[in-house]
C-alpha cells in the first residue's frame, strides 16, 4: 500500500538556486504523535521539502492521519521491514534531496530547523549538520547542546538534528541493520572516521520525546559492540555503565 503526490507523477528535483530537502518519518502505530509530526513538517519556513513516511503496516489509526495529508506528502508506504533502521534505509533510497532529514514518529523540528539547516549549507562545505535538540518529558521541556569532541565515549551528537548530504550515504552506505537500537551512532561514527566535515548550528531543531529501545539497558550492550568495533577506547566504560543500568532496573522492579 502507498501514496502522495509521486503518484501522480509529480516529482521533485533540486533546481539551481532551489536546494531540495528531504525529510523522512518512519512509523509503526504512532498515532499518539504523528500527526504533530507531520504538521512540523508541512509548516517549515523553508518550503522546498520533500516528505516521505514509511510505515511498517501499522494496525492502529496511523494510515488514517497519513491519509489526511495525502496531499502534501510527496510518497508514502506501507508494508514489512526489518526494523526501524531497514525503513530508514527505504527511505533514503527513495529520497530526492541533497540534503536529507530523519525524523522519527514521536518528534517534531523547529519551524525553522530546515531553514537553518539550508542557510548552513549555502555557506560551508560540510557534510554533516546538526544542531541542539530540545528533550519533551510531559510538560518540561530541557535544551541539550551536543559536543562534537566525545563522540568516541557515547552519542553525543544527536541524530534527530541531522541533516546529512544523500552524496555521504551514496559513498560510504546508510545504516547497518545488524545493529536495531543504535545504528545511528555507528553510522556517525563512520562519517567521522571518513573525515566527512561537520557543520554544529547553535540553534534547537528538534523536539525530542525519550523512550522506547534507545533509553533502555540493552542500548549500552549494542553502544559497547559499536565502540569495540570503531576502535574508540572507551568500550571498556560502557561496561560498567550497562551494568548500573541492570542493577538499577532491578531495583526499581523490587521497589514497585
Amino acid at each position: 500500500m502507498d501514496g502522495g503526490i509521486r503518484k501522480f507523477d509529480i516529482e521533485k528535483k533540486s533546481l539551481l538556486n532551489h536546494h531540495l530537502v528531504t525529510l523522512i518519518t518512519v512509523v509503526l502505530n504512532g498515532e499518539k504523535h504523528l500527526e504533530q509530526t507531520i504538521q512540523s513538517v508541512l509548516s517549515q519556513t523553508y518550503d522546498y521539502v520533500e516528505y516521505i513516511i514509511i510505515d511498517g503496516q501499522s494496525t492502529d489509526k496511523t494510515i488514517d492521519i497519513i491519509k489526511k495529508y495525502e496531499d502534501k506528502i510527496d510518497y508514502w508506504i506501507s508494508g514489512k521491514d526489518d526494523g526501524i533502521y531497514d525503513a530508514m534505509n527505504k527511505g533514503i533510497q527513495l529520497a530526492h534531496g541533497e540534503l536529507i532529514g530523519i525524523l522519527n514518529a514521536d518528534d517534531y523540528y523547529h519551524e525553522n530547523a530546515v531553514k537553518l539547516i539550508v542557510q548552513a549549507y549555502e555557506k560551508t562545505n560540510a557534510d554533516v549538520f546538526h544542531g541542539d535538540m530540545i528533550v519533551v518529558n510531559q510538560n518540561n521541556l530541557n535544551r541539550m547542546k551536543p559536543d562534537e569532541t566525545k563522540m568516541n565515549e557515547k552519542p553525543s551528537i544527536f541524530h534527530p538534528t541531522c541533516f546529512i548530504k544523500k552524496s555521504v550515504y551514496q559513498t560510504i552506505g546508510s545504516f547497518d541493520t545488524k545493529y536495531k537500537i543504535s545504528a545511528d551512532y555507528d553510522f556517525l561514527l563512520r562519517c567521522i572516521q571518513h573525515k566527512y566535515v561537520l557543520n554544529y548550528i547553535p540553534e534547537p531543531l528538534t523536539y525530542f520525546r525519550p523512550g522506547g529501545m534507545s533509553a533502555s539497558c540493552a542500548s549500552n550492550i549494542e553502544g559497547y559492540k559499536i565502540m569495540k568495533t570503531h576502535q574508540t577506547g572507551f568500550h571498556q566504560q560502557v561496561i560498567w555503565r550497562t551494568i548500573k543500568c541492570y542493577v538499577k532496573t532491578f531495583i526499581k522492579k523490587i521497589l514497585n
